[in-house]
């Protein structure tokens, strides 16, 4: 997580301008108030809400394995969560292109596209895949936001440490929870590497070196975590994971578009 900061600088975050900084705070403000509204009249577990609430309003696979080890949640919620937040990921790649052929409005902006792509496609691969498919001028503007909206998982993973979120009460207490739960230095390490890139700039090749890091980083991380999944435990999820991943990913499609479109004409 700390290197996705080298992709990161305060340059490029206000390049996309107010319509694009007021979008992305509303769809993971929205996305993570209706994700933890929704999942708990489902009865899910505080961590897998969470994990799943984070997954779709900020960054996808990267969000869960950054949240797993503050909220101490289990390899197999960890597991459900990805999995779903994939599934919707996936399919999102795959729909943006068809909407920006299919609706004029899309189509005759985009500018509009690119803040909507990156505002509310799950993974930024995702958004890179999807953006290159509509064109250079709508990948540049999506991928731009969406590393705004990568951004905001710092404060976030923050606020979860130090105000307890995503935990029941008999979890946070226990000492499994207390031990795994560290100051997430990497936050701030994540916001150290930004500045560095804003202020002095990190080399191209580094840059590629360190993206090239992270994945394999993160591909790693969750190679761990699924050899301590138990898929009885999974499977005992039942659907309610799908559904909430479902709807959250629906808040994304038609009030991200709808917010978009709003602040994009308006200011």
């Amino acid at each position: 997580i700390i290197l996705y900061g080298a992709k990161i600088t305060f340059a490029k975050i206000l390049g996309i301008g107010l319509p694009g900084l007021l979008t992305d705070l509303y769809v993971v403000a929205s996305t993570l108030t209706f994700g933890f509204a929704l999942g708990r009249a489902l009865g899910l577990s505080e961590a897998l809400v969470t994990l799943i609430s984070t997954g779709s309003a900020i960054c996808g696979c990267s969000a869960v394995a950054a949240t797993q080890p503050i909220i101490n949640a289990e390899a197999h919620e960890v597991a459900a969560a990805v999995g779903v937040v994939v599934l919707c990921g996936t399919s999102a790649m795959f729909s943006y292109p068809l909407m920006f052929k299919l609706l004029p409005a899309l189509a005759a902006d985009p500018r509009l596209m690119g803040i909507y792509t990156g505002a509310t496609v799950h993974e930024l691969a995702g958004v890179v895949a999807a953006g290159n498919a509509m064109g250079a001028e709508v990948a540049s503007t999506a991928v731009v936001t969406k590393l705004l909206r990568v951004f905001l998982l710092e404060p976030w993973i923050i606020a979860l440490y130090y105000l307890g979120i995503g935990q029941s009460k008999a979890r946070a207490g226990s000492s499994s929870a207390k031990a795994g739960k560290g100051v997430p230095w990497f936050a701030f390490g994540f916001i150290g590497v930004a500045t560095v890139n804003s202020v002095w700039g990190i080399a191209p090749a580094l840059q590629r070196a360190f993206t090239t890091l992270s994945a394999c980083f993160l591909g790693s991380a969750m190679a761990a975590l699924g050899l301590d999944t138990d898929l009885v435990k999974v499977k005992s999820l039942g659907w309610k994971p799908i559904v909430l991943a479902l709807a959250l990913w629906a808040n994304l499609l038609g009030m991200g578009l709808l917010v978009s479109r709003v602040l994009v004409g308006g200011l």
